[in-house]
């Protein structure tokens, strides 16, 4: 077992802790399982995180930066629905592919993320930019565009759990029935989807 030691710890063992929040859940997470991963001691943890929810929040952070990553357009530059649609599908993508992280990004395990400011900070960052994105598409009010904008961003988060459900459901062979059916058709063609999508939130 390696005692506290190296460089930057607390990445280190923030980055092992996302490893095994993706691998396993968050609920298995706990100062034990990082240190485990991470080849230190069981107490090293502590150093670095307070409680389990202070990990939890830093394994978030990680997650919305990902998202961030993938989501961001340039606003400096011209905006285009095309792109909006690109990164919409992005979004949807993100969630699919880190399902375990997402449902921590978005559960209630972390409490008020006011409590954990770079955590606040990295999740305010994607709805600034899909903000910011609106305000070049539309001429809008600034209470519309946040309208448009949220209106956009619960239809992505609700696509995410509906295609999660619709892989569940399609596991076994059976054919899909009722909402599923459609919900399938949907996930094979999202772009065309969230072009429709989008230009009616956008015109209206």
């Amino acid at each position: 077992m390696k005692s506290y030691h190296h460089g930057n710890l607390k990445q280190e063992l923030i980055l092992c802790a996302c490893k095994l929040c993706e691998e396993n859940g968050y609920e298995t997470l706990s100062m034990r399982s990082i240190a485990k991963e991470s080849g230190v001691s069981q107490t090293a943890p502590y150093r670095h995180f307070e409680t389990k929810e202070s990990l939890y929040a830093s394994v978030a952070m990680e997650g919305f930066k990902k998202l961030s990553k993938v989501t961001s357009i340039d606003t400096s530059q011209k905006v285009t629905k095309k792109k909006l649609i690109e990164t919409s599908v992005n979004y949807i993508n993100f969630g699919l592919e880190n399902a375990n992280t997402y449902d921590l990004m978005f559960g209630t395990a972390v409490g008020d993320f006011s409590n954990y400011p770079e955590l606040l900070d990295c999740a305010n960052a994607t709805y600034e930019n899909m903000r910011l994105s609106f305000a070049k598409l539309a001429n809008d009010s600034e209470e519309i565009i946040a309208y448009k904008c949220i209106t956009l961003w619960s239809m992505l988060h609700g696509l995410v759990g509906i295609l999660r459900k619709v892989a569940i459901a399609g596991v076994d062979g059976e054919p899909l029935k009722g909402p599923m059916t459609s919900a399938s058709l949907i996930g094979n063609n999202l772009d065309l989807h969230l072009d429709k999508v989008l230009t009616g939130i956008i015109q209206n």
